[in-house]
């Protein structure tokens, strides 16, 4: 009897542990991440990469367990949310974009990549054998698989055919804003399915935008149980058309869970952005010959004044194409030194990163320059930083702080230059559609090869952020790029300028509280309790370091982004300046 009623036990627990819900959460993906990549995909930037801008390739990515998705014969309900970016890059259409599947094997089976999303072939296509359901978003109007159009939301049932597909975007109340599926930008969805009514909801979302109370396609009486498997693989696939028909695809985060409950939610502050922008424009020698000119006739009015940079006033534009700009018009006088300057700023209309605003052209009028860039929507960290009306959270200050430290390593590092930025301050980092921090205006940048010395210049900045020894020889260099990051680190997490209308420098106040055991009655008292205190002593920290008066003493923006990042400590023993 004993052995009959343990064996009955085992029996029972087996059985439990088949129909046991399945729960994950992953808010960034790494090297450890217990994920499953097939063919073209593959890790980047902490992301997801399914396919890697070539012609014809499939990327899959799957859990790296099958998970029992039937209970009693009966598929339960399930529920799902992630976030994707499709990107294009210059000189590409697009096509064909990506599905989350659920599929009984991650073999490609002789799968086609272009319109077939790299899960079948014109042979398999719609047959009963596939037990295939995906949630396709794609961006083309393919030929033969009744495409409604090129930005659509599909329900797809063992084939491509859509079973019910709607143009992609969200409701608010009665009304449909589209989402451009193919922007770049970072988008949210989220599929549910329930197993009792048998109802499929599938919703979409811009970052930063609460789920819709209505779902885009809703689907009633959709009875899964013939199409699911008892054990079914859960992910992702992607493919690519014929050159130039290309462009890469990113799962940021994804949440999954089986059961009653809704997916997890997800980390939207963390994310990176692999937003591209494509150039419209040209570097040019009259005007004339510039599409940046027919922004000049719209004139360069007050209300249309976003701020103040190096060497001139930023305006708002607007090109023919409706797009929105930030013209840049330069008005001090550059007679000398104006062929070097034009061709820096032809180089640094190469530079290409997430964490960049990048730079669309320029052109020259007389002895005026305008330059072009990319219109930022969140405005300027300084702006978002000081509005009464405006409270950055410790979250966004963190990431921002993190952006920029990002794209100061590329461009002291990464690029084929060292770019010395020379003007790192809060009204100079832009926060674009998704909130995150980009370093903008280049207008004091300087060039050198990697193996020269920087050389003596005239000393430009802004007081406050300017380090010590630029002020003694002349030369700007990445160190002096990393004390106004200091600065920046401090003023955003204080809440208050490097020096106040009161005389307080900012740098000293903080160094007081460090060596008196109260560092973190620096922080911005708005923030209330509201942060995370381990983070904030590292970004006080290392602020400190990073302004040290003794350029020796300082941390590289590499070692500074490892640190923010968890991936490195802090350094040990940190004493207080003896000009201090």
């Amino acid at each position: 009897m004993q052995i009959l009623i343990l064996c009955l036990s085992i029996i029972l627990t087996a059985a439990q542990g088949v129909h046991q819900n399945t729960t994950f959460v992953f808010n960034h993906f790494n090297t450890t991440t217990t994920i499953k990549y097939v063919a073209a995909a593959s890790i980047q930037s902490n992301a997801i990469r399914l396919t890697n801008h070539s012609e014809r390739v499939i990327g899959r990515a799957y859990l790296d367990k099958a998970i029992p998705m039937k209970r009693n014969g009966s598929v339960i309900s399930f529920s799902t949310s992630f976030i994707f970016a499709i990107v294009r890059h210059a000189r590409s259409g697009w096509a064909d974009g990506l599905c989350f599947v659920m599929t009984p094997t991650t073999a490609l089976d002789g799968a086609f990549a272009t319109q077939y999303l790299g899960l079948l072939n014109i042979s398999s296509d719609g047959k009963d054998y596939n037990h295939l359901f995906a949630v396709e978003f794609d961006t083309s109007q393919s030929i033969g698989v009744d495409n409604k159009d090129g930005n659509h939301v599909g329900i797809d049932l063992n084939g491509v055919k859509s079973l019910l597909a709607e143009p992609a975007g969200y409701w608010e109340g009665n009304s449909l804003t589209p989402i451009n599926l193919k922007s770049g930008h970072n988008i949210r969805a989220w599929i549910d399915y329930d197993g009792a009514s048998k109802q499929l909801d599938i919703s979409l979302a811009a970052i930063g935008e609460a789920k819709p109370q209505k779902a885009l396609v809703s689907k009633k009486d959709l009875d899964l149980d013939g199409i699911i498997e008892e054990y079914m693989y859960v992910g992702f696939s992607a493919s690519t058309g014929s050159s130039p028909l290309v462009e890469d695809h990113y799962i940021l985060a994804w949440s999954f869970t089986t059961g009653s409950d809704k997916a997890p939610d997800l980390d939207i502050l963390n994310l990176p952005s692999f937003y591209v922008k494509i150039p419209k424009f040209h570097n040019s020698n009259p005007p004339e010959q510039c599409i940046c000119h027919s922004v000049l006739p719209q004139g360069f009015r007050d209300d249309n004044l976003l701020g103040y940079g190096g060497f001139g006033q930023v305006y708002r534009g607007t090109l023919p194409s409706g797009e929105e700009i930030a013209v840049k018009c330069i008005t001090k006088d550059l007679a000398e030194g104006m062929e070097e300057f034009m061709a820096e700023i032809s180089s640094l209309g190469r530079l290409q990163h997430q964490n960049l605003v990048p730079l669309g052209g320029w052109c020259r009028k007389n002895e005026r320059i305008f330059i072009i860039y990319d219109y930022m929507s969140n405005g300027s960290l300084q702006r978002n930083l000081y509005s009464p009306e405006l409270n950055l959270t410790w979250r966004h200050r963190h990431k921002i702080l993190t952006d920029v430290a990002s794209g100061l390593l590329y461009l002291h590092e990464q690029w084929d230059k060292k770019v010395v930025h020379r003007d790192i301050k809060p009204s100079n980092i832009l926060l674009d559609y998704d909130l995150n921090g980009r370093v903008g205006d280049f207008g004091l940048a300087r060039l050198y090869d990697h193996s020269q010395r920087p050389q003596t210049t005239h000393v430009v900045g802004t007081l406050g952020y300017i380090a010590p020894e630029l002020i003694h020889s002349g030369k700007a260099s990445p160190s002096t790029d990393v004390f106004s990051f200091g600065a920046l680190m401090l003023e955003v997490a204080c809440g208050r300028k490097p020096v106040d209308p009161e005389g307080v420098i900012l740098v000293e106040w903080v160094w007081d509280l460090y060596a008196n055991e109260r560092l973190l009655d620096a922080i911005d008292q708005r923030l209330g309790k509201n942060y995370d205190k381990g983070e904030a002593e590292i970004v006080l920290v290392v602020g400190l370091i990073c302004s040290n008066p003794d350029p020796q003493k300082r941390l590289g923006m590499r070692k500074v982004l490892q640190i923010l990042c968890g991936e490195a400590a802090l350094p040990m023993g940190l004493h207080v300046p003896s000009a201090f």
